[in-house]
């Protein structure tokens, strides 16, 4: 096993106490074959040879006694496979269920852990941090590091896709007839659309003069459909002059209509508006065609291609903004955590909210997955060699236990010296 600088020093303090351990067991041995033959005389006062024999006999049983009990936990004592020995490599399945068993119903259960942590104020400690300016910086960058490790973890064609998959989402479950009425009813309420109407008016009156040769052919074709066999009587020049009049007409009508508010052309659109709305609200053909073209609009594969331009625009914003020095996304970042920190100094209704809920959150969190916890310890020590877990047990506890083999080599003595005083 190898041991770090932590380690090695138990390993040290382990090694001393089961030295002074044995040392003291070899003491009462000795002791106790030094005065086998000195019998009943008087060392001192009313201390005779015999007492002490009788002390040191009774130590070393004792001191082998719990030289078993305490080793007998970890290994066979001298490898001898004794019933009962090695407890911990033999009952590791067992421990583990136990311990697991344990920390789900006592050490978890609702009751402790409600007092456990109704004892932590997280404001207090947000509050103790963040009054250092140092530590607000400090909790920014913290910010803007996880979010630049999360950006970069996140796999770009999983997020193109969640990203799809919530707009059709979203997008499906809107009445876009609605919506659109909705919009369409607000614009017409405040005026705006004959703003709409003005310039739409004036770039169609700019337009028009760009399609003389469809209106030339237009009227061509009319005049042939009317006259047939007469079409030929008819000059280029009059049927051009014709062009240019419909067209300063058509202008000047479109232009008149932008002018005038209340123009027939401007109100027979703003009628027809009306209409539309009125029709988007509440008739459901024109709803059901509405939504229809959404949902078809929401299938085209166009959509996917914005929605991936879209993420990779951002993405690449965000980790470049992340970059900079005046950052944009860390300054946010360092405004809303000096926010915080001011509402929590002067609030004393927030610091108790947020703690009643992080505590209530926690304490749901962890009583709704003890059974998980519990599960997890068992897993944990069932993957453990025995071996091994016995080797750690004993580095982390073994040098407490070796006052279990001091207690029983005086223990001993003194009850062994009571019986031979009794006898």
């Amino acid at each position: 096993m190898q041991l770090t600088p932590g380690r090695e020093e138990k390993a040290r303090a382990l090694r001393r106490m089961k030295a002074i351990a044995t040392g003291a067991f070899v003491l009462m041995t000795a002791v106790f074959f030094l005065t086998e033959p000195l019998g009943t005389t008087t060392l001192v006062w009313l201390i005779r040879w015999d007492h002490i024999n009788a002390f040191a006999e009774a130590s070393m049983v004792g001191a082998l006694a719990d030289w078993f009990a305490v080793v007998a936990l970890f290994r066979h004592p001298l490898g001898i496979p004794i019933w009962h020995t090695a407890i911990i490599p033999r009952k590791k399945n067992e421990i583990g269920r136990n311990l697991g068993s344990f920390v789900e119903q006592r050490l978890l259960s609702i009751e402790n852990l409600s007092v456990e942590i109704g004892r932590f104020s997280a404001s207090s400690s947000a509050t103790t941090f963040l009054a250092e300016p140092a530590n607000r910086e400090r909790a920014a960058t913290w910010a803007t590091d996880g979010l630049r490790a999360l950006t970069n973890a996140l796999d770009d064609s999983e997020v193109e896709a969640l990203l799809g998959d919530i707009i059709k989402k979203q997008a499906r479950s809107i009445d876009a007839a609605a919506v659109l009425g909705g919009g369409l009813e607000l614009i017409t309420a405040s005026g705006r659309h004959h703003i709409f109407l003005d310039q739409a008016l004036h770039r169609i009156a700019e337009w028009i003069p760009s399609r003389r040769d469809m209106i030339h052919e237009f009227i061509e074709r009319s005049l042939q459909r009317v006259f047939k066999w007469g079409r030929k009587l008819i000059p280029s020049s009059a049927i051009d002059r014709a062009t240019e009049q419909v067209l300063e007409a058509i202008i000047d009508v479109i232009r008149e209509a932008a002018i005038d508010p209340n123009h027939p052309m401007r109100n027979d659109l703003s009628s027809k508006l009306d209409e539309s709305i009125l029709k988007l609200k509440n008739d459901p053909d024109w709803i059901e065609q509405v939504n229809t073209w959404k949902n078809d609009l929401l299938e085209r594969p166009e959509l996917r291609t914005h929605t991936s331009g879209l993420w990779a625009q951002v993405k690449e914003w965000l980790l470049t903004d992340l970059d900079r020095e005046d950052s944009v996304v860390r300054g946010y970042a360092l405004r809303a955590i000096e926010s915080l920190y001011n509402r929590l100094m002067r609030d004393e209704k927030m610091r108790d909210v947020v703690d009643e809920r992080l505590q209530k959150a926690a304490v749901t969190f962890l009583s709704s997955h003890h059974h998980a916890i519990g599960a997890l310890i068992q897993r944990v020590v069932d993957a453990w060699d025995g071996e091994q877990l016995s080797e750690e047990l004993e580095l982390n506890l073994g040098r407490d236990l070796q006052y279990i083999r001091l207690n029983g080599t005086f223990i001993g003595g003194l009850v062994g010296l009571i019986i031979h005083l009794i006898r």
